[in-house]
């Protein structure tokens, strides 16, 4: 067989107007939803079903260049290893690929150079829109409190002294929930404190800086950690320790995972719903491209906690241990 038959050609946009009886002017308006008001809709439906017949792919790079935009969104993300990043990113591109959009995304590894990078690198592709899942301070302001969900359902428990386990305070949502945190707690009359912040808040962390809480001789009854990874990560050095969870020691974490109803114990968590997180943020750009006001705006997404067994009434014996000094 031929060399040249082994190979399809290209369907062109002449051959769908030839095929269709167009001129190529009018398939190209029929084929995009932007311009094919001119067309009529008996035209329009004929150049469609022909393009899709004959299996038309539209240039979308060349289309882009033609009128300045390029139909694709930036997006930075902190850590791709965070389970949490996957339904922030489908509900991301589920709303982009309804507006005929695509996500490009990078990974800034919760570095402030690196995210210099990458978004430059983004719009040297000239992309029409960026989103940043990758902040620090500076970067964006950004506040969510809903960290005194995790206060007052340990309150409710029962406990008096928790400890915190601080995600990198450079990062907004990180500074947030330690404030937002700090501050329930002292209006519930819990008694709190943090061991120093994570450099990123990964498993490998939590479970460090578990490590130090109780090599210091930590009396807290309760943990809070400023993300899943970090609260699996606690757990673990609990366990480490010949400690249990929540027996001797309760531990809530925030986000709520994929699998984190799966853990040995099942983790109690807030749960901020990453696949409307994302379709938000989907519409918060697409607005910005088109000169719109923010469709995704209005007060932030709301949070819920999922209480689960990991977190329960201190034991007597860790009761009785909470009458001993704060550390210091």
């Amino acid at each position: 067989m031929a060399r040249d038959k082994l190979v399809r050609r290209s369907v062109t946009l002449r051959d769908v107007a030839a095929a269709a009886q167009v001129h190529v002017a009018t398939a190209s308006r029929a084929l995009d939803s932007e311009t094919a008001h001119p067309v009529s809709p008996e035209t329009r439906e004929r150049v469609k079903r022909v393009a899709e017949e004959l299996g038309y792919q539209r240039h979308m790079m060349a289309r882009g260049l033609r009128r300045g935009f390029s139909s694709t969104v930036g997006v930075v993300v902190a850590d791709l290893g965070n389970p949490y990043t996957a339904p922030i990113m489908r509900g991301l591109q589920s709303r982009l690929e309804g507006a005929d959009y695509m996500a490009l995304m990078t990974e800034s590894m919760d570095d402030s150079e690196v995210l210099e990078r990458a978004v430059g690198h983004l719009l040297a592709r000239q992309v029409d829109g960026l989103v940043l899942l990758a902040v620090r301070s500076g970067d964006l302001d950004r506040v969510l409190g809903w960290a005194r969900l995790a206060a007052a359902h340990l309150a409710e428990l029962g406990h008096r002294r928790v400890v915190q386990l601080p995600g990198p305070p450079d990062i907004q949502p990180f500074a947030d929930r330690n404030d937002a945190f700090a501050e329930a707690a002292a209006e519930l009359g819990l008694e709190t404190w943090a061991v120093p912040p994570a450099s990123r808040a990964v498993f490998d962390e939590g479970r460090r800086l578990m490590g130090l809480a109780l090599a210091g001789g930590d009396r807290a009854t309760a943990v809070f950690a400023h993300n899943d990874n970090m609260a699996m990560g606690a757990v673990r050095a609990l366990r480490d320790a010949g400690l249990h969870c929540p027996g001797d020691v309760s531990v809530v974490g925030y986000n709520d995972v994929p699998m984190a109803d799966c853990l040995d114990p099942p983790l109690t968590t807030i749960r901020l719903n990453g696949d409307r997180v994302g379709r938000r943020a989907g519409e918060a750009v697409l607005a910005a491209i088109r000169g719109l006001p923010d469709s995704g705006g209005g007060p932030p997404e709301p949070a819920e906690l999922v209480a689960r067994a990991s977190a329960g009434p201190p034991s007597r014996q860790r009761q009785s241990s909470q009458d001993a000094p704060l550390p210091t």
